[in-house]
């Protein structure tokens, strides 16, 4: 019998890796943590206006993002104006979450307002 070539071994090696890691990659969900929610603001230097809306700003993972009040408002009928002065407050009406390794830009959240139904709302990176 002939036996198999030290290259082949390692190609035969590596394909299987490769395939138990793809089948063993399960889609994860990261807590978020809630750190502000921000007022609407408007920046003026020479030349350039830079007008933000008000945000949620949180802490997913490895990841600073901000959620517009606006998403909250449309998806999850709450308004996190309510809440400027009170974040923990905010903390117990909503809950977000994060697919680990999504290249997609949403956190998916649940509120009181709509309970055991997850929505994505987009997110743009704080700057």
């Amino acid at each position: 019998m002939k036996s198999l070539s030290p290259f082949v071994l390692s190609v035969i090696s590596i394909a299987t890796l490769g395939l138990l890691s793809a089948c063993g990659g399960r889609t994860r969900l990261e807590a978020c943590n809630f750190v502000e929610i921000e007022d609407a603001e408007v920046e003026v230097d020479f030349g350039d206006v830079d007008i933000e809306r008000g945000e949620v700003e949180m802490v997913c993972g490895d990841k600073l993002v901000d959620v517009t009040w606006g998403e909250f408002r449309q998806q999850l009928r709450i308004d996190p104006g309510q809440y400027k002065n009170n974040l923990a407050a905010f903390k117990q009406q909503v809950q977000c979450s994060i697919e680990e390794g999504s290249r997609r830009k949403q956190v998916l959240c649940t509120s009181s307002a709509v309970p055991n139904q997850f929505v994505g709302l987009n997110f743009s990176y704080d700057d």
